[in-house]
């Protein structure tokens, strides 16, 4: 009978440790200790004081009370009529005045404009005239058809709503450089 109650108590005891491992492994916190056996204090650096901490107390309930008026209205969004863009600036300004435009450039773009065709940001004719010399320098070095219309496709894209449209419009823009300027 002790043989049994010897087996029965080292059972007992190796279910003992081996829900004691279980528990100690069941632990998925990332979270450890401080290594060592020191406490963790937190203390000041030398030459600080506590009007220095004070004064930031303060500082951090001025930004957030300024914080909080901010999300109230949106700042201005005008822009300063007193700025202007500087000469070399080469958006938004009409083209230079030595640069004149030839009767096969301006016959191409009238023709753009008939057939309703602009491209995005064009406000001095400078992409449209560009788009239309690349079709014909292009053309006269032979180059692939699909790749010329590509190009072009490419540079009208972002001002049309579908493809069919954007197609529609590089083949206008090509027909009309052909026509008028090569």
């Amino acid at each position: 009978m002790t043989a049994k109650y010897l087996r029965l108590a080292v059972a007992a005891g190796a279910l003992a440790v081996a829900v004691g491992a279980l528990t100690a492994c069941s632990d998925s916190s990332t979270a450890s200790a401080p290594i060592g056996t020191a406490p963790v204090t937190t203390t000041t650096m030398p030459g600080s004081d506590s009007s220095k901490a004070s004064a930031s107390a303060e500082a951090s309930k001025q930004a957030e009370s300024g914080a909080s008026k901010a999300a109230v209205s949106p700042p201005e969004t005008k822009p300063n009529s007193s700025t202007t863009p500087p000469g070399n600036f080469p958006g938004g300004s009409p083209p230079p005045s030595g640069i004149k435009l030839s009767d096969k450039d301006k016959a191409y773009l009238t023709d753009l404009k008939k057939q309703n065709v602009s491209f995005m940001g064009d406000d001095d004719n400078n992409v449209a005239l560009t788009m239309g010399h690349y079709v014909c320098d292009a053309k006269s070095q032979k180059a692939d058809p699909m790749l010329v219309k590509a190009y072009v496709r490419a540079a009208i894209g972002p001002m049309t709503k579908s493809d069919a449209e954007a197609n529609t419009k590089s083949d206008k823009v090509i027909a009309a450089a052909e026509k008028n300027l090569c």
